[in-house]
C-alpha cells in the first residue's frame, strides 16, 4: 500500500513540475509584455489555402505569411513560415492559432530564424467534428521597440 501512495505522489510531484515548465516556456518573454502594441492591416483577399497572405502598416512594416502545405491538413506537421520588411532587432515571434467557429483550444508555434528576414516554425491541428473549420492565426513578432500583432483567417476541411 505504501509502495503504490509513494508511486502516485511522485507521479503527481511529476506532474505538477511539467506544468510549470511548460507553461512557463510557452510563455511570452515578460520584457516584451511592456513595449507599445501595432496592429497591422491584413491585405484582402486573403485565402492561406491559394497563396501567402500580407498584413502591414503605414511605418512600412510588412508580413508575409505562409502555412505549408496550403492544402493545411488536420494531424499533421504544418510549416509556418513568416517573411518581414521593415522590422529590425527581432527578439521573438509566436504563432497562436485558435478555432473561431468552435473551441479547439491552442495551439503555439514559437517562430525561430531561418534567415534574413524569414521565420518558421511548426504546428500540428487538431481534428474537428464538424467538416469545416474556421481558424484564425493570431502573428506576435517583438522587437526591441515594438510588438506588431497581425491575425490571419484561414478554413480547415475535415478528411
Amino acid at each position: 500500500m505504501k509502495r503504490y501512495a509513494l508511486i502516485g505522489a511522485g507521479a503527481f510531484l511529476l506532474a505538477v513540475i511539467g506544468k510549470h515548465f511548460l507553461l512557463e516556456s510557452s510563455a511570452p518573454p515578460a520584457d516584451t509584455e511592456a513595449l507599445p502594441q501595432q496592429q497591422l492591416t491584413l491585405q484582402e483577399p486573403c485565402d492561406l489555402r491559394q497563396a501567402p497572405c500580407i498584413a502591414s502598416d503605414a511605418s512600412g512594416r510588412s508580413i508575409r505569411f505562409n502555412i505549408a502545405p496550403n492544402t493545411i491538413p488536420l494531424m499533421k506537421d504544418l510549416l509556418v513560415t513568416v517573411e518581414t520588411t521593415g522590422m529590425s532587432n527581432i527578439q521573438a515571434a509566436r504563432v497562436t492559432v485558435e478555432g473561431v467557429n468552435m473551441y479547439m483550444g491552442f495551439q503555439y508555434a514559437n517562430l525561430q530564424p531561418t534567415g534574413s528576414d524569414k521565420l518558421a516554425g511548426k504546428l500540428v491541428l487538431p481534428v474537428c467534428s464538424m467538416e469545416k473549420m474556421q481558424w484564425k492565426a493570431n502573428l506576435e513578432i517583438s522587437t526591441d521597440t515594438v510588438r506588431l500583432l497581425a491575425v490571419f483567417p484561414f478554413e480547415t476541411m475535415r478528411e
